[in-house]
Parts: structure tokens; sequence; C-alpha cells
């Protein structure tokens, strides 16, 4: 599981690792993440508190170090602020903001630091599909479905999926023609260049 910084709770935590299931939470400033082993690849071991226990430790004047809680590895890292700028971040090109990631995934050697960048970085392509259909393709918050029984619902619901994806074949056709990234694509950009040939009587074929 991949969440953004506002969801990691000890709480949450311990309810997806009791699954048997690993997670990557970006951390936000001020969680407390005493750093308890450096590893090998610059990533360190820590942990998320149990706030129950660290209040009464904290009380104590207890060390950070000494507060249970969940082990996991944190992974700090910045990416290039442009994508097409080949310098690495670490060199002269402008950089974002720190990233900083808390994860159950610990064995340094099966997942290796280079991969949390984009492990992370997918996640937001969920919700940049939610974006797609609610707001570039409905219109946003203030255009409500015409739909007044539940089985039309779901048929205009559906109607916008499918509307997506054709979008998407658009762009992922015109993409490997023109040798790009289909992210590198607009999808508002393209939505807008269907509207504009949607009414073209020579757009869809009469059959």
């Amino acid at each position: 599981m991949v969440a953004d910084r506002l969801f990691l709770s000890h709480e949450d935590l311990a309810a997806i690792t009791a699954t048997g299931a690993h997670a990557i939470f970006r951390v936000k400033a001020g969680v407390d993440l005493p750093i308890l082993e450096v590893l090998d690849d610059g990533t360190y071991r820590s942990r998320i508190a149990d706030p129950d226990q660290a209040r009464r430790l904290r009380r104590k004047k207890t060390d950070p170090a000494g507060i249970p809680g969940i082990s996991v590895r944190i992974i700090e890292y910045s990416v290039s602020a442009d994508p097409d700028d080949p310098r690495p971040a670490t060199g002269d090109a402008p950089e974002s903001e720190l990233f900083c990631l808390a994860t159950t995934l610990l064995d340094i050697e099966q997942y290796p630091l280079r991969e949390f960048p984009d492990r992370y970085a997918e996640r937001w392509e969920a919700e940049t599909v939610i974006g797609d259909v609610e707001t570039r393709l409905r219109g946003g918050p203030e255009v409500v479905l015409r739909s007044k029984s539940p089985d039309m619902v779901r048929q205009e619901v559906y109607a916008l999926l499918c509307v997506y994806q054709a979008i998407r074949h658009l762009i992922t056709t015109a993409a490997e023609r023109a040798r790009l990234d289909p992210d590198r694509i607009s999808f508002t950009r393209t939505a807008q260049a269907v509207r504009r040939h949607a009414s073209d009587e020579a757009a869809f074929s009469p059959r």
C-alpha cells in the first residue's frame, strides 16, 4: 500500500501489517523518527511510535530511541524539478522539496533505494485518473449527474469511464507514433481536441 503524508499513523500501519501487506507512507514534518540504525544504502531504520506508550515514556524523559513502535525504514530524497533536465538532483539542477518515506520494506537488497521515488510517484496516477473523470470530463464538483435512478446513474458513470478509456487509448496511440512517454501528453488538451471534433459529421462512422 502507498499513501500520502496525512494518513500515516501507528494504528493504520499496524492494521496494514497485520494483514501481511507492506506499506509506503510519505511522512509529514514533525513526526518523531529517531535514527536507530543507518543502513548501507544511506537509508535508516526507525520506528513509528505506539502513541499510548510514547506519551507515558516521554513523561519519564525516556530517550526517543527507547520508545517502542513499528519498525520502518526511512528514505529521504529530492528529484529534479524539471523532468527533462538530464542533470542529477544532487548536481546543479533545481531540486524539488525533500521527500521522506517510511516503509515496512526493510531489506535494502530486495527493495533497493532507487525504486522508491517511482513507487511513490505512481500513487498519484490513481488520483490523476479520478481528477480526469470527475473534473476534466464531468466538469467539476458543481456538475451533477443527470440520471435520477440507480440503474441510469450506473450507466452514466460507465459512459464517463468508457470516454476516459477512449481518450487514454488515443493518447497512447499518439505517443507511440511520436515515440513519447504517454504521460507527457496532456489529458486536458486531448479531451478538448476530442470535444472540438465530436460534433463534426465526419468524426464518427455512421455504422
